[in-house]
């Protein structure tokens, strides 16, 4: 028997998972954060450090987030990770060791009873509450992270006790009492499977069915007939406020419906009906019209030969309906409304029953239902296994039983199973966490068990399995396993750890990246990413140069050609979680654009790389997507029963954020964003002599090796001044790096104790401070903000704009691109932010528009990108007549001009023109008579500074 916790603690910490948040966090941020009693988290328990690093990090604790927009954001995280119940998240854990739930209800949503993820936000929770502990000291978050990992551990030895049992007979489907005569009654993992091709052919028709359901659970299917989630067409009991009927032949994006206008009652008979004629479906509950499509060019002759033809189960694999079902029928016409009311009154209305098939299930037991239309299309009554066999080897846990990765290792695609690794994994990651930055042993001793069982899989596979298995959409998806496992390997020293990680290898696009071919497009995004950080993690412990290679040219292959301009990844408007093709980022613009978990992962990989190779660019892009995207991904409410992030940031004009996402992935890399901000502040050279300032946030490290206390104090990014102080407690020589970020463009100025710096500031690069440092030394750095635009690589005239390291959108409800023009009111200083109207201190009004920065986070309609629209060489009111002809490049000739801004006068500014003219003549872009025209409009135009 496994070792169990008492009933009576069970209780008690029961109590404390669900504990109602104390007064304290209803406080402000800050009073909130100054009011709790914390203590000083443990030393980290990082695996080894990789001899490969030139850069590294300091620990969480090390490093405290001061007031700023990002410690408000994690405020309202902590206060769902300290509100949200414990027990919730372990009850899909507890249901499958089959232990006691004490009660509790699992989250929904991914996260429901019957979900194939479930199990996979657990670990991200528990990450979260291991990276709350390390930035807060609060030791209410680490009682939280050891009384979930002493539950999973309950799970795995629960789990353990049942390795090799047999799986339990599932039970046969029952038939009860119907409307008339008997019922089959499908309870459990059990469905009618009807013969194939049954509505093949058929273009008018009727399905009618008498149904009483037990629960009604929203996308249970009354029936589903298709072949797969493409080409399908079904009807669920609920749509989550009524039934719906749906045909497709290209997924969910190309539904055509018929939607109910409420919920059909549970435990009692109701009589369903759909029929279609000549283009108008209808919809009737109890005889009467309910919804209605008049434009429904779609029909099940539409569909091809249908092989699964279904009542009670879905394509998709959503939960099985739980009802009796009684008289299902099919025509091949469309019933008069008159004829379905006539069908409520008795077993055929009259009408002799269903001429293309008919189930009476008057059967008194047996597996088939017979036909009554006489066409001998007989069903089969099929019952699934309900109960499953033990685990194969001790050391597993999960949230369901270990079918999906047997069915994995068969080939079988999404949604018959969802990504058993990608679950895995979080559940590993989030052990792993809880160890590392909580230290818990009993984390690490139960995930080098789960280790155990992943090399026990995986480990005798051929290569030709492990390649193909990997290279399926979604179901193939492992996220960083062989980042956990190389981790697993470096802790423990165990080989067969390393092994497993090498496992992973997705053998044809790992070759295609050491070799630096691009063949991303319309490969998932998030499938893909955390290989790259895995692949990096590998070559950390073998030191197998080609892991490096592909994860630096792979990342090169995402920024900038697939990236956004708040860093969001782009991918095909048709489904934003792939990635789109080389260099196309307006042909990518779409409501699915940008998911938020694609950033987190862009984000870990640029870090890590960056601590091979200490290359500036990525830690410019991190910070791109640190204020960009994942500032922009929270709502700015407080919630305590739901995270409030984003799934997909959208980027078409005129789109909105949608916030919530308990259970979902992106909510759960939306935890672990919001609890880690301080990580990557401030990091220092592998041997310590010098520290790196990588982004400029309001913080205080502690470095206590050296002595050191830094202290960051900084408005950034909501001050437009730019001004960062840095006031430096220790004494001794070390070289501080400043980062230089991409966007500056009024200069980068340092001071050290009021004395200015000479230094070579160079965007996108850092500057070096290497001197002996004193207690009370002061650096000021100052980089004022400048709006500017940033043009798409694939069509330069749609553009977006940023005000430093901020993305500014444009607030409009119209869905078609807007179109500004901006030279014609340009100065002399050419500074973008003379031709708008500020309203506040980050904020303007252009072309009559709000403009806004993005990490506003509302759900009012934006524009992210907009057309620039610059037809004529004008300067102030004087238009030359001239079209603004383009090079090749597309640069214009505007363009030109005022890239060499600000002009100290109006001479330089006219001879720029003059020059700038001379070289479109001698590119054959403009006459000579052009550039008098040209000329005369600058000369004319005499602009103000």
């Amino acid at each position: 028997m496994p070792n169990m916790m008492p009933r009576r603690e069970a209780l008690r910490l029961a109590a404390l998972a669900v504990a109602t948040p104390s007064a304290l966090t209803l406080l402000p941020p800050g009073a909130a954060q100054a009011a709790r009693t914390t203590t000083a988290p443990p030393p980290q328990h990082d695996p080894p450090q990789p001899g490969a690093w030139i850069v590294k990090p300091f620990p969480n604790s090390q490093v405290t987030l001061g007031e700023s927009l990002f410690s408000v954001n994690r405020d309202r995280m902590l206060n769902f990770l300290r509100s949200y119940p414990a027990d919730r998240m372990l009850a899909n854990f507890r249901a499958n060791a089959e232990l006691d739930t004490l009660g509790a209800q699992p989250p929904g949503g991914w996260e429901d009873a019957t979900g194939n993820l479930r199990g996979h936000y657990s670990g991200h929770f528990v990450s979260a509450l291991a990276l709350a502990y390390a930035g807060s000291g609060d030791p209410f978050f680490k009682d939280k992270v050891d009384y979930m990992v002493k539950a999973l551990g309950e799970c795995q030895d629960a789990l353990a006790a049942k390795v090799g049992q047999p799986a339990p007979p599932p039970a046969p489907v029952a038939r009860v009492a119907g409307k008339f005569g008997r019922a089959a009654k499908l309870d459990g993992p059990q469905y009618v499977s009807l013969p194939a091709g049954i509505v093949s052919g058929l273009d008018d028709f009727t399905i009618a069915v008498w149904l009483n359901p037990a629960a009604v659970t929203s996308w249970s299917r009354i029936f589903d007939f298709g072949t797969g989630t493409s080409r399908n067409m079904f009807l669920a009991v609920s749509a989550g406020s009524a039934p719906r009927f749906a045909i497709t032949t290209s997924g969910g994006s190309g539904e055509q419906r018929i939607n109910g206008t409420s919920q059909l009652p549970a435990g009692q008979w109701t009589h369903v009906a759909v029929t279609l004629s000549a283009g108008t479906g209808t919809l009737y509950v109890n005889g009467a019209p309910v919804g209605t499509n008049t434009a429904m060019t779609l029909k099940p002759s539409s569909l091809g030969p249908t092989g699964n033809n279904w009542i009670g189960k879905s394509q998709y694999g959503d939960a099985y309906l739980k009802a009796s079902v009684d008289e299902f029928q099919i025509y091949d016409r469309a019933l008069t409304g008159a004829e379905i009311a006539a069908l409520t009154t008795g077993a055929d209305g009259g009408l002799g029953g269903g001429n293309v098939a008919w189930y009476r299930f008057d059967e008194e037991s047996g597996e088939s239902a017979g036909d009554s239309s006489g066409n001998g299309r007989d069903a089969r009554l099929v019952s699934e296994p309900s109960g499953h066999p033990g685990p194969s080897h001790p050391g597993f846990l999960a949230a369901y039983p270990e079918t999906q990765f047997i069915l994995l290792e068969q080939y079988a695609t999404y949604p018959t199973i969802w990504a058993p690794y990608y679950t895995c994994h979080m559940i590993m990651r989030g052990l792993l966490d809880a160890y590392q930055y909580a230290g818990n042993e009993q984390a690490l001793e139960i995930v080098m068990k789960m280790g155990d069982w992943v090399h026990s899989r995986l480990g005798h596979l051929p290569r030709e399995q492990l390649d193909r298995m990997w290279s399926i959409y979604i179901a193939g998806e492992y996220n960083g396993m062989n980042s956990v496992m190389a981790d697993l390997y470096a802790i423990s020293g165990k080989e067969e750890y390393l092994a497993t990680a090498r496992c992973f290898d997705n053998t044809a696009l790992l070759a295609a990246t050491v070799a630096n071919e691009d063949t991303l497009n319309r490969k998932h995004a998030n499938q893909h990413i955390p290989q790259f950080i895995g692949y990096l993690s590998v070559f950390e412990r073998n030191e197998e140069r080609r892991y490096f290679d592909a994860a630096v040219n792979f990342w090169d292959m995402v920024v900038p050609h697939r990236t956004f301009t708040d860093g969001g990844t782009a991918g095909p408007t048709d489904n934003g979680e792939l990635f789109g093709a080389r260099g196309v980022i307006v042909g990518t613009l779409g409501t699915n654009n940008a998911e938020t978990c694609c950033v987190y992962n862009m984000l870990k990989l640029s870090r890590n790389l960056f601590f091979h190779t200490a290359n500036p660019k990525y830690m410019q892009y991190y910070e791109r997507g640190l204020y960009g995207q994942i500032l922009a991904s929270r709502r700015n409410v407080d919630s305590a029963t739901d995270p409030l992030v984003t799934y997909f940031i959208p980027m078409r004009p005129g789109a909105s954020r949608s916030y919530g996402n308990l259970g979902t992935c992106c909510g759960g890399t939306g935890l672990e964003s919001h609890t880690k901000f301080q990580d990557s502040i401030y990091f220092r050279s592998a041997d310590d002599s010098t520290l790196y300032v990588n982004l400029y946030l309001a913080s205080e490290l502690r470095w206590a090796e050296k002595g050191f206390t830094l202290k960051q104090s900084t408005n950034y990014p909501t001050d437009p001044a730019g001004v960062t102080t840095l006031t430096v407690e220790g004494t001794g020589r070390l070289a501080v790096k400043l980062r230089v970020p991409y966007w500056v463009e009024k200069g980068f100025k340092v001071l050290v104790n009021g004395a200015e710096q000479k230094v070579d500031a160079k965007p996108g690069e850092y500057v070096t401070l290497d001197r002996h440092w004193r207690r009370g030394d002061r650096i000021r750095i100052s980089m004022p903000f400048s709006l500017r635009v940033e043009k798409a690589l694939d069509i330069p005239t749609t553009q977006s704009i940023a005000y430093g390291p901020v993305p500014m959108v444009a607030k409009s409800n119209e869905t078609t691109f807007r179109e500004f023009s901006f030279y014609k009111d340009f100065t002399l200083s050419g500074d973008l932010a003379q031709t708008m109207t500020p309203t506040a201190s980050m904020t303007f009004t252009t072309h009559d528009l709000p403009l806004v920065p993005f990490y506003i986070g509302d759900t009012d309609r934006y524009h992210a990108y907009f057309h620039r629209v610059e037809p004529k060489i004008v300067f102030g009111k004087q238009d030359s007549g001239v079209p603004n002809y383009a090079r090749e490049d597309s640069v214009t000739f505007l363009d030109a001009v005022w890239a060499r801004a600000p002009f100290a006068n109006q001479g330089r500014f006219v001879s720029t023109v003059a020059r700038t003219a001379d070289d479109w003549i001698r590119a054959g872009l403009m006459t000579s008579a052009e550039k008098d025209a040209v000329v005369t409009a600058a000369v004319k135009a005499r602009l103000r500074r």
